[in-house]
């Protein structure tokens, strides 16, 4: 019996070009997570698809999906313009697209995630520091992946503050002064444990320390979000 979902709240976060008159969307949603669906675009219904099939923008989706995983589309109707999100913020917003594109699980809903994604959408566009903006995101996405750190070292250890710790995702953290690893001071290990980011240092360190984690679960995988900014960096 075909899935039918009605009313569906989502967003595109990928899109391409899929036979004739057809695009494949990969869509966020509320209530089935990431999922793959494809659009007919009609030469009559181009000019308006396109602004509707663009990240971004809060869609209200009806699908079906058959004996496959891919779904059907038949119609997404916008829910409030697209969130206007100037540069380099934008940059953010495409990074959490690819991190929802590269690391949720097809159809394993997160209706938190998606809340922080709204949310995060909504904070980028009034312009608030993007910062706490994407640790959040981040946290909520390790987290309900199962990779969320454990603020202690591997022998179930409390952090020295005048130690440093190296940190492996797949294990936790270790006592080391090998200064050929990314190492984390033990004072900034206690204040990210008890979320006291009132020391740059300690900023520094948070977003290191999910660059180490989210790294390790893209396995090799490049982002554009972070060549764009780069280039936007370099030509500012």
């Amino acid at each position: 019996m075909p899935l039918i979902a009605d009313s569906e709240a989502g967003f595109i976060i990928h899109s391409r070009p899929f036979k004739e008159k057809s695009l494949l969307l990969d869509l966020y949603t509320l209530n089935y997570g990431r999922i793959s669906a494809v659009a007919r675009v009609s030469k009559a219904s181009a000019s308006r698809s396109m602004g509707v099939y663009q990240p971004f923008v809060p869609l209200k989706l009806y699908l079906r999906q058959g004996k496959s995983s891919l779904w059907q589309l038949s119609e997404a109707l916008i829910q409030r313009q697209s969130f206007n999100i100037s540069t380099p913020k934008i940059f953010c917003a495409i990074y959490l697209n690819e991190l929802l594109y590269y690391l949720t699980i097809p159809q394993d809903p997160d209706p938190h995630l998606f809340a922080t994604y709204l949310d995060a959408l909504e904070r980028l566009e009034n312009g608030e520091d993007e910062f706490m903006i994407l640790r959040n995101f981040e946290e909520i996405l390790i987290e309900g992946l199962g990779y969320a750190p454990n603020y202690e070292t591997i022998a179930g250890e409390n952090f020295k503050p005048d130690s440093f710790y190296i940190y492996l995702p797949k294990n936790g953290f270790i006592e080391s002064e090998d200064m050929d690893n990314l190492l984390f001071s033990g004072k900034d290990l206690i204040c990210i444990k008890n979320r006291d980011y009132s020391e740059r240092n300690t900023r520094i360190a948070l977003k290191n320390l999910y660059k180490v984690i989210v790294d390790s679960l893209l396995n090799g995988k490049s982002l554009k979000s972070r060549a764009l900014y780069s280039q936007f960096l370099m030509v500012k």
